[in-house]
């Protein structure tokens, strides 16, 4: 289990839909298998009507990295292994969504 606190002036640069507010701002994150896992798994949940609130992109720490919002609007985040070789500093600005 991990569990990370960010900064409301951090957020923006792992979550380009975050609404700004603070409260029940809460993202549950899912380890994927894979960089490719978490497009596919992106994709069928927006299919399926899920709102897509992060596409998936190469993250800073190094891992391929989406978010969806489920039924109520809370925030799963869907990740895939970190790979060393592919983090950097600093983060670069996200497409919104």
């Amino acid at each position: 289990m991990h569990l990370d606190f960010d900064s409301a002036t951090f957020v923006p640069s792992w979550d380009s839909g975050w609404d700004g507010s603070t409260g029940g701002s809460t993202v549950i994150g899912f380890d994927l298998a894979s960089r490719e896992a978490v497009d596919t798994l992106y994709a069928d949940l927006v299919a399926a009507g899920y709102r897509g609130r992060q596409p998936p992109f190469d993250a800073f720490w190094g891992a391929r990295y989406a978010i969806v919002n489920d039924p109520d609007g809370n925030g799963v985040g869907l990740m895939s292994p970190v790979e060393s070789a592919r983090k950097f500093w600093p983060p670069a600005p996200l497409r919104g969504v």
